[in-house]
């Protein structure tokens, strides 16, 4: 029986499926004579059964007899089991899987015809037609990487630029670390140096970058387990040991033990303070002289022992740590005791059981989007600054999908412009980094985005 132009019968595992012929617009990319489109299209459109295995990269389709195997990144496909060389590999833009539709639809078996930019596929009597709309505004398509986990893309997003990185945080071989110069807190590098083998590396928090100031965070670091600094400043990412992105207003808070039993509290951590009530951690990561006021005392800590209690200048051991308070506080502790110490967060909007699977985090701000909705003003936040409240400033920033697809990239823009810009991204969750001369971006060995000075840390994405 010869299908209508109108409308096209199919009979599917005793089920009948009438599909409007009418052109629907579609979303494509079009690379070296190629056209690409949503792999999903196949399944949801034609009947095929398709599956993305986010592990390994894996797209599966399959229709009654004829199973395609594609990779993103690579150009090697197989039909039944037989390999196939591709024109153009697979690739995620945008969070979304494109694959060559032509390969594809006719290793299914269908008729692929085009017409005055209207792609026509019939998959056994199964006619569907759709109008091509080239995704190539505001993409710049031939900077688009493929596979590895990592997408280069640069947009024009609401007037502005964007050079960005989409990272697939479901990727196995995707690695996160939050590295800081020369593996101290008092350092500052070229952002390329800390990379260290990274395939991409960000700019992370603020520091002390004039003055001559020792060039101390000014964010909450969080370097495998390990806390370097806290600040109840702006918005925080974390990361979990099996890639899970969180971002979030997340008090950060130090529980310490002498003997087992809970004794002490710290809300500063390689940075001296004059309150009188605080305890003062300092670790291994804390490069020279610490210098105690008058009536403090340090308690040296080695291999998880008190070592000694002194109140004269200490540079903090190797193997150990050093606790700084007034020395009335510090009459709690005695040689030989065992002092040990466990990083507490307290977040506004996620989980603090998530949270307590974080291994390495860093806060700065402010916030753009968290779960969704945009948020409020940046001196909510503790920012005063003009150059972050209303001007418009180079700027980095990290956010994620709702499907853990972490982006990361710079711009020029204010902070109220870059709260609508990630929001047209389809961005959930989204803060700002550090900004200004700091603002740079690091892929594949070179900068896409060049910083103005050496900065004090980063997050650098390893594939491997």
């Amino acid at each position: 029986m010869k299908l209508s132009k109108k409308i096209g019968l199919i009979l599917v595992s005793g089920i009948i499926l009438v599909n409007s012929l009418q052109a629907s617009n579609l979303k494509c990319l079009s690379q070296n004579n190629t056209t690409m489109v949503p792999f999903r299209v196949i399944g949801e459109d034609l009947g095929a059964k398709v599956s993305f295995e986010q592990g390994n990269q894996t797209i599966t389709l399959s229709y009654r007899d004829t199973n395609i195997e594609l990779k993103v990144g690579s150009k090697k496909a197989t039909v039944n089991g037989e390999e196939k060389k591709l024109q153009v590999a697979p690739q995620v833009v945008d969070g979304v899987t494109y694959v060559p539709i032509r390969f594809v639809a006719e290793a299914l078996g269908a008729e692929v015809n085009y017409k005055n930019s209207i792609l026509a596929i019939n998959l056994e009597g199964n006619e569907k037609e759709w109008k091509l709309e080239t995704i190539a505004t505001g993409i710049n398509t031939s900077s688009v990487t493929n596979g590895s986990g990592f997408i280069n893309t640069s947009k024009t997003l609401l007037g502005k630029n964007v050079t960005m990185l989409t990272i697939n945080m479901n990727d196995p071989k995707v690695k996160v670390k939050i590295a800081t110069a020369g593996n101290k807190v008092t350092r500052a590098a070229a952002i390329k140096d800390m990379a260290n083998g990274a395939k991409a590396s960000i700019n992370g928090t603020y520091f002390a970058a004039y003055n001559g100031d020792v060039p101390l965070p000014d964010g909450t670091l969080v370097s495998n387990g390990r806390v370097l600094h806290i600040t109840d400043i702006g918005a925080t990412i974390g990361f979990t040991s099996d890639n899970k992105v969180l971002i979030d207003f997340v008090t950060t808070r130090v529980q310490g033990y002498i003997n087992g039993e809970e004794a002490w509290t710290s809300y500063r951590v390689n940075r001296h303070t004059a309150d009188s009530s605080a305890t003062v951690i300092y670790t291994p990561e804390y490069e020279g002289n610490i210098t105690l006021p008058s009536g403090w005392a340090a308690v040296v800590c080695v291999d998880g022992k008190v070592a000694k209690m002194v109140t004269q200048t200490r540079t903090v051991p190797n193997n150990g740590f050093i606790l700084t308070m007034t020395e009335k506080r510090s009459q709690k502790f005695n040689v030989g005791d065992s002092v040990e110490y466990k990083v507490n967060y307290l977040p506004k909007n996620t989980s603090s059981k998530d949270w307590n699977n974080v291994i390495y985090a860093l806060s700065a701000g402010p916030s753009l989007m968290i779960d969704g909705k945009i948020t409020g003003n940046p001196s909510n936040e503790n920012f005063t600054e003009a150059k972050i409240l209303t001007q418009v400033a180079r700027r980095s920033f990290i956010g994620t999908t709702k499907d853990n697809q972490l982006v990361i990239g710079t711009v020029s823009a204010s902070v109220s412009e870059l709260k609508n810009i990630v929001k047209e991204m389809g961005l959930v969750s989204a803060m700002c980094l550090d900004g200004g001369a700091s603002s740079g971006l690091y892929y594949n060995g070179s900068y896409l985005s060049s910083p103005g000075r050496n900065v004090n840390n980063c997050i650098n994405f390893y594939y491997n």
